[in-house]
């Protein structure tokens, strides 16, 4: 298959090989930030930015990692499968009565697994952006940085997906925030001198490049018009004050939250989650989104 470079016009970077220690390595590094600015002709846009925001307001944005983002979706993914199985289940048992018993057998403990453990173990935080202050708070594994935006370094790159035997699947494209031992600012003393951390995993180009695009108009423009309607859903507590006048869409959609998106009522009140340490919940007092 023929390789080709990253679409956008920025200047390349080799910031990924000084890194000592790499779970997995990416080709094509392109350096988005610094300075941050938006990729030429693709959209800012916060319109299907509610699974990448966890939280928005004039002071400051929390958006998810790849991680966070992934876990978000699965309930629902793998929910929707379990309806589609057992409909057909459904289906096949007016011909063979043990047909759903055999699907609830087969399936019903993937299913509780997913829920086990979406309950059980801890959402990883968001990234927090703080427009007033002009920094960037990164937490991985217990250490947390503090970077100055005109300081923060982003990197757009991709990797080959493989089926196996050698035979390429698809490119998957990356965003990461790259954090530097200077700019420790509480937690556990880093480890390494610099690490770096997923903000976009996928396989669209152009929706990498989207969500880089938004971050930046955000940090720029604070919040716009169209982000109180397109971001209303990025957390449990922003939907209910969105719907506050509107009973019957406030019912309908927590019973849908209940059952496909049970993460984002959970998140809210799980004892099961990190939060933000006491230096920076100083700043922001207990803002916990996820």
């Amino acid at each position: 298959m023929k390789d080709s470079p990253l679409k956008c016009d920025f200047p390349e970077t080799g910031l990924e090989q000084q890194l000592e220690k790499k779970l997995y390595r990416t080709h094509g590094g392109r350096l988005a930030s610094p300075p941050g600015r938006k990729v030429s002709g693709v959209s800012d846009s916060s319109e299907d930015m509610d699974q990448g925001v966890a939280y928005i307001s004039e002071r400051f944005i929390d958006i998810r990692t790849a991680f966070l983002s992934l876990r978000r979706a699965m309930p629902v993914i793998v929910s929707m499968f379990m309806i589609i199985v057992l409909a057909l289940g459904w289906v096949v048992s007016l011909f063979y009565s043990k047909a759903l018993l055999g699907v609830l057998i087969a399936f019903g403990p993937v299913w509780v697994a997913v829920y086990l453990f979406e309950i059980f173990f801890p959402y990883t935080l968001p990234v927090r952006i703080d427009r007033k202050e002009g920094v960037v708070y990164i937490g991985h594994r217990g250490t947390f940085y503090r970077i100055p935006w005109d300081e923060l370094e982003v990197t757009f790159s991709y990797n080959w997906q493989y089926l196996g035997s050698g035979v390429v699947w698809e490119r998957q494209y990356y965003a990461h925030l790259f954090m530097r031992e200077k700019h420790y600012f509480c937690g556990k003393p880093p480890k390494m001198p610099l690490q770096r951390k997923k903000i976009y995993s996928g396989f669209k180009e152009e929706n990498m490049y989207r969500k880089w695009n938004f971050i930046v108009r955000y940090y720029n423009e604070g919040v716009i018009e169209e982000d109180k309607e397109n971001l209303y859903g990025a957390n449990y507590d922003s939907y209910n004050q969105h719907v506050a006048g509107q009973i019957g869409r406030r019912i309908f959609g927590n019973v849908l939250f209940f059952f496909f998106m049970p993460t984002i009522i959970w998140s809210k009140y799980t004892p099961f989650k990190y939060k933000w340490p006491k230096a920076i919940e100083a700043i922001f007092g207990k803002a916990n989104y996820y």
